[in-house]
């Protein structure tokens, strides 16, 4: 909504990640666990910031950029093939293992993902730059949850979601100086949605890292990417977006598919 009132992407992805660190922070001092933040080692630190300017930054900033060009419905989609992306990670640096049948639930992630942008109808072109952007991000989500699997072993899991939420802040300060000269009237029209972006993206990241610390990085990721598919249904009923066939097959793939892996929870 917030770039369909006039705002940058830089100045959505800033605002978004700025509001979402204050959250998480103050919800640290909520449950008076800040104290927490100041006693983790310089090589935690880095760890912390590293899946911060991976998931909450680099992340939310190329999603938001594509959305320039496609819809947040497309952009969610490939949300829905985190998990996949952390099955690989996962594998090679956590030693994790899953059976044949939960990476068969993950390829109909990625079939019900190519369903759906291999259709027209504002799905994404397969050589155009939105859909290399959006590809980009699977590689850093996956190694950003296999980090924070590996930080949750001595850390409480409302830490790490400030070292996230923090580091994706950080890495965003970056480009204030164009966010400064292009979005002032844009924040006075938008703030609200960008108010609620973050408060969103705050109680995401705080669950998340709640169930990083219960069960395999995999699952867990594949419960997440229920959200992707609210996002669609949230477009289609609030912003008028149409599906055709193929595309509603595609949809019901991913959603079949990510109830699949989450029953192995």
């Amino acid at each position: 909504m917030a770039l369909a009132q006039g705002a940058s992407s830089l100045l959505v992805a800033f605002s978004s990640a700025l509001v979402t660190a204050a959250a998480v922070v103050g919800w640290l001092l909520a449950r008076g666990q800040v104290s927490r933040l100041r006693s983790i080692s310089a090589r935690q630190a880095v760890s912390l910031l590293l899946i911060g300017v991976l998931g909450s930054g680099l992340v939310s900033l190329f999603g938001i950029l594509a959305m320039t060009e496609t819809s947040a419905a497309n952009r969610a989609l490939f949300q829905s093939a985190y998990p996949a992306a952390t099955a690989l990670a996962a594998r090679m640096l956590l030693r994790e293992r899953l059976d044949l049948r939960a990476y068969a639930w993950i390829g109909l992630v990625c079939a019900g993902l190519l369903l759906m942008n291999l259709e027209r109808n504002g799905a994404l072109s397969l050589t155009g730059w939105p859909f290399w952007l959006l590809l980009s991000t699977l590689p850093m989500i996956g190694l950003a949850d296999v980090i924070a699997k590996r930080s949750l072993n001595d850390q409480e899991p409302d830490v790490v979601a400030a070292g996230r939420a923090i580091g994706g802040a950080l890495i965003l300060v970056l480009a204030l100086p164009w966010i400064v000269r292009d979005g002032g009237d844009a924040v006075v029209q938008t703030w609200p949605w960008l108010l609620l972006a973050g408060l969103c993206m705050a109680a995401f990241t705080v669950a998340l890292y709640q169930v990083f610390n219960r069960t395999f990085a995999t699952v867990a990721a594949s419960l997440i990417a229920l959200a992707p598919l609210l996002t669609l249904m949230g477009e289609i009923a609030l912003l008028g977006l149409s599906l055709v066939w193929l595309q509603w097959i595609g949809f019901a793939l991913v959603l079949l598919a990510v109830i699949g892996l989450s029953r192995r929870a």
